[in-house]
């Protein structure tokens, strides 16, 4: 080198360290995803596995994880993403898009349960009184 200073817009100037503040606040919303993630997961594998769940625990943890995230992710700017955030919100509406099916599917099937027992109620509590075969004539 001739001892002259390199200017700012070079390559060595991209090898210089983030700001404090910026890797701080960077790695603050890669662990709120992180854990949105992680949520998302324990509830998708859950669903699928038909085990009984919490649903509004998950709800709940969710919601809380969603706030974590939004704040994390104003405090950041969407200008200061890097290419492995958005990869990483990516990979999270993946796996919220699947825990979203899973939900559907879930609730789908608590829907038809419910249809089963109203209509049981309902055949249990008539006393054929205003039944099809009241309507039918004698032969």
């Amino acid at each position: 080198m001739n001892g002259m200073a390199t200017p700012p817009d070079t390559d060595e100037a991209a090898d210089q360290p983030v700001k404090p503040r910026l890797a701080l606040l960077h790695a603050s919303l890669v662990k709120s995803i992180e854990r949105v993630e992680f949520i998302i997961d324990l509830e998708t594998e859950s669903l699928q596995q038909y085990q009984p769940i919490d649903l509004g625990g998950f709800n709940h943890q969710k919601s809380h994880g969603l706030l974590e995230l939004t704040r994390a992710m104003r405090a950041l700017g969407t200008a200061s993403f890097d290419q492995q955030i958005m990869e990483d919100l990516m990979r999270l509406r993946e796996k919220l898009e699947r825990n979203l099916t899973a939900l559907d599917i879930h609730l789908k099937a608590v829907r038809q349960v419910s249809t089963l027992i109203a209509r049981a109620i309902e055949d249990d509590n008539s006393d054929g009184t205003y039944s099809a075969s009241i309507n039918q004539p004698v032969r």
